[in-house]
Formats: C-alpha cells, sequence, structure tokens
C-alpha cells in the first residue's frame, strides 16, 4: 500500500512540473504549478508567458521582449515621452531560429515586425514565436 501511494505522489509530481514558455495552455496553472507563469488564453490554443519581465530574466527557451506603443498619430514623439516616457509592456516569449522551433500555428518572426525589441542583454536568439497571422 506504502509504494502504491509513494508511486501515486511520484507521478502527480512529475506532471506537475512547469510547461516552457510559449507551450499551449488553458490556465495559468497549466503553465506552472507555482502561479508565477501566465496563460495567455487570446493565442491560439493558449500561450505560457511571464509578463512583466526584464533583461536577461527570462528561463533559457525564452527572451524578455518589450512591446511599445506608438505615439498616437500627429503627437510630437517628444511631448509622448514627457507624458509617459516608457510605453512598453514585456513579456517572457519563447526564442526560435526557424517555424520549426514553434509549435503549430505560430511562426518565428523578428521582434521588430511587431513594433518590438528583445531586450535582453544577452540574448538566447533573435526571434520569437508569434501566432500566424
Amino acid at each position: 500500500m506504502r509504494t502504491l501511494f509513494t508511486s501515486l505522489f511520484l507521478a502527480l509530481l512529475a506532471g506537475a512540473c512547469a510547461n516552457e514558455i510559449g507551450d499551449d495552455c488553458g490556465y495559468d496553472i497549466d503553465c506552472s504549478p507555482s502561479m508565477d507563469r501566465n496563460c495567455d488564453r487570446s493565442q491560439p490554443g493558449g500561450y505560457c508567458l511571464i509578463i512583466g519581465c526584464t533583461s536577461d530574466e527570462c528561463p533559457g527557451e525564452a527572451v524578455c521582449v518589450e512591446f511599445t506603443t506608438p505615439c498616437p498619430e500627429g503627437t510630437d514623439a517628444g511631448i509622448c515621452d514627457q507624458i509617459e516616457p516608457k510605453r512598453g509592456r514585456t513579456y517572457c516569449l519563447r526564442h526560435c531560429k526557424s517555424d520549426k522551433g514553434c509549435r503549430s500555428r505560430y511562426s518565428c518572426v523578428d521582434p521588430a515586425e511587431l513594433e518590438a525589441s528583445i531586450i535582453d542583454l544577452d540574448p538566447n536568439g533573435e526571434l520569437i514565436c508569434v501566432p500566424d497571422v
């Protein structure tokens, strides 16, 4: 009986490992049992990520990407910077070298195509997995 309990406990523990950044998910708990990762359910099949990263803080399979909000059309960029100097949000997203490094329905792209940039000082890669358009 004790062996059965131990086996069940170890099986549950093994299933509780955190998914990697970019994996599919339905809930935050699917990405990490300690809830330190989020599930973006607005992406096809869900997308495990970390919201609010800083440079070189993401797990090995990911890079920290900053998406910037452009200044409203017709507004001087200098004025925008004075009003709201940091108009960006950061996320740990899966890095890749080609589409083969991303899961189905996702493509490997240069963040610059999305008005974003990798802010890591020593990035693991230069491209990221994002949903196909």
